[in-house]
């Protein structure tokens, strides 16, 4: 079986039918090498689980996906009968866009402040995590409902976990990038270790008090921890591609921190 990742306007070949659902932002999608791409080619995956149907949109986020949301009609195809049927795991990407829209949850003035976590609002930064938790339960939920009357093995979930990124400013192509432009008109102090603790300080909350309560391989859902992957120090470039997306080599490293989950699920 060859190991393919089909974006929303392919079509499957006759005869192929993916195994995995991915849902998400542009760690899944990224143009000529994301994480997705990386994962399938992981030589330790099983054949049977390296086709995946990717369900991704530029600067979507997760809470589009689910109830009214523009993109929730989208996820019903794919759980409707004849495209169902052959799902068997579904990978999570989230909370990046849904952090950007939302200035970070930064302060309106951080001018002067030397602690990195008290550049945050803390009711912005609490609203956040709630909404982002929210989305992602009942992306689960939705899923798992539509095969409640099956009498298939257990779906398994995987939410990736993503990385400390690099506040540089570079963006994708022509844009100036997405931390740095949130950051700027806030007053952030503009000592670049200070910027990284700051960023640092957000991947960490996504983890700690997001995604890791949704951690129950009992239940079938696994989070993905891959903080400290990728270097933040002087040869960042090498792993960071700009402010949000690792390099090729870079989403190479991340995958390979998912082998031991991976193996954990059954999957390799």
């Amino acid at each position: 079986m060859p190991r393919r990742v089909y974006n929303v306007t392919d079509h499957w070949e006759e005869g192929e039918y993916p195994s995995a659902l991915a849902i998400g932002d542009s760690w899944f999608w990224y143009p000529n090498q994301n994480l997705m791409l990386s994962l399938i080619h992981l030589h330790e995956l099983k054949a049977q689980y390296s086709t995946v149907q990717l369900l991704g949109f530029n600067g979507a986020s997760l809470s589009e996906y689910i109830g009214n949301g523009r993109y929730a009609s989208t996820i019903n195809h794919y759980l409707k009968t004849g495209f169902r049927e052959g799902f068997s795991e579904f990978y999570i990407s989230g909370a990046g866009n849904d952090a950007v829209h939302l200035n970070l949850a930064l302060r309106e003035d951080c001018r002067g402040i030397k602690v990195p976590a008290d550049c945050f609002d803390p009711d912005h930064l609490r609203t956040m995590l709630a909404d982002i938790s929210a989305a992602i339960g009942s992306v689960i939920h939705k899923i798992q409902y539509a095969y409640k009357d099956d009498n298939k093995p257990l779906k398994k979930f995987f939410i990736q976990g993503y990385d400390y990124p690099v506040p540089d400013g570079r963006g994708f192509m022509n844009s100036k990038g997405w931390l740095k432009p949130k950051m700027d008109p806030a007053g952030v102090d503009r000592d670049m270790n200070f910027r990284k603790e700051v960023v640092k300080y957000l991947i960490d909350k996504l983890n700690d008090e997001v995604f890791k309560p949704f951690h129950a391989p009992d239940t079938g859902v696994y989070h993905v921890d891959t903080r400290g992957t990728l270097t933040t120090g002087a040869s960042y470039r090498d792993h960071w591609a700009n402010e949000m997306h690792p390099t090729s080599h870079g989403f190479g490293m991340i995958a390979e921190r998912w082998i031991p989950t991976l193996k954990a699920a059954g999957l390799t």
